[in-house]
């Protein structure tokens, strides 16, 4: 019994420990932003339909962050559950949409699990857990 106590002591310690690193939420970085102009829109899903239809409505966070070449920062101190996908795109001309034509998009778009590969990935490709997240934008031109 006391070793049993001993070792659900261990075990609790242990995850006290482990908890602050969530504690500090998710702290993302988009990373790639070409220029200056207008902002970084991000939106934080934690639920898997509402991200891979991209309803937007049902993001638990979103962002508006000034853009600035090459990265921008954003700490969600709130979230500390997950797991979470994020979608960022580069809102040059500040009409708060993303624009794209018929054969492209003409602003800069990540997700987090994409890579120039797997430009669109699942909710399950693009899961992060609370803690320090990079998201790389790419453009079409």
């Amino acid at each position: 019994m006391k070793k049993l106590l001993r070792r659900m002591s261990a075990i609790t310690a242990a995850s006290m420990i482990a908890t602050p690193a969530f504690a500090g939420g998710l702290n993302l970085t988009v990373d790639g932003v070409r220029n200056a102009n207008g902002s970084v829109i991000v939106l934080v899903f934690d639920d898997k339909r509402a991200f891979e239809r991209l309803k937007w409505r049902k993001a638990v966070h979103y962002a508006d962050i000034p853009a600035r070449v090459g990265n921008v920062s954003r700490s969600f101190p709130e979230l500390t559950a997950g797991p979470y996908a994020i979608i960022a795109f580069h809102d040059e001309n500040g009409d708060e949409d993303l624009n794209y034509n018929s054969e492209r998009f003409l602003e800069g778009i990540g997700a987090s699990g994409a890579t120039e590969e797997t430009p669109e990935p699942t909710f399950a490709e693009a899961s992060v857990l609370p803690g320090d997240v990079t998201v790389r934008i790419y453009y079409d031109e």
